[in-house]
């Protein structure tokens, strides 16, 4: 297995009068497995009826939304966890935190040791030789990768935001 990357120009604009022209590797994505493709891969793979594979999903699903809806972690063994977290506005004092102030909730994942040691044997290859501009201007290619600028802690995007 290999991670591939591109070479991503982005402009950092600390102010209108000093912006900043940097590189970064920003990884590259083949494409993206639907919920459809991915239990009829595990039928495949198992030889579980996909029907059967759709409803333990769907059930897994639901009691893990149930359990974090009640602030639950879940620890579903090498697989993972999931916690629920918020970011939230700094204040100066303590009696002006309030609810208001939480601009995101989220659903953290933090990879098991299977998704770790994947990982860790993963090569790193560069995708192409093009360098594409933050901007989206990268050569005609198309743009199919996330970058590592403006960071969040390691943790990933909320798809609901």
């Amino acid at each position: 297995m290999a991670i591939r990357y591109k070479k991503k120009k982005i402009t950092l604009c600390f102010d209108k009068e000093n912006k900043v022209e940097k590189y970064v590797a920003a990884n590259v994505l083949v494409g993206s497995i639907n919920y459809n493709k991915l239990c009829d891969e595990v039928n495949q793979r198992t030889g579980i009826h996909r029907a059967m594979v759709d409803v333990v999903l769907k059930g897994v699903q639901d009691t893990m939304v149930s359990f974090i809806e009640e602030g639950f972690s879940l620890k579903l063994g090498e697989f993972g966890s999931f916690r629920p977290a918020i970011n939230a506005e700094s204040q100066d004092k303590a009696e002006d935190v309030g609810a208001n102030t939480i601009i995101r909730r989220k659903i953290v994942f933090t990879p098991g040791s299977a998704f770790k040691a994947m990982l860790g044997s993963a090569n790193i290859e560069l995708f192409g030789d093009n360098v594409a501009n933050s901007n989206g201007d990268n050569g005609g290619e198309p743009d199919e990768g996330g970058g590592s600028s403006g960071g969040d802690s390691g943790e990933a995007p909320d798809p609901a935001a």
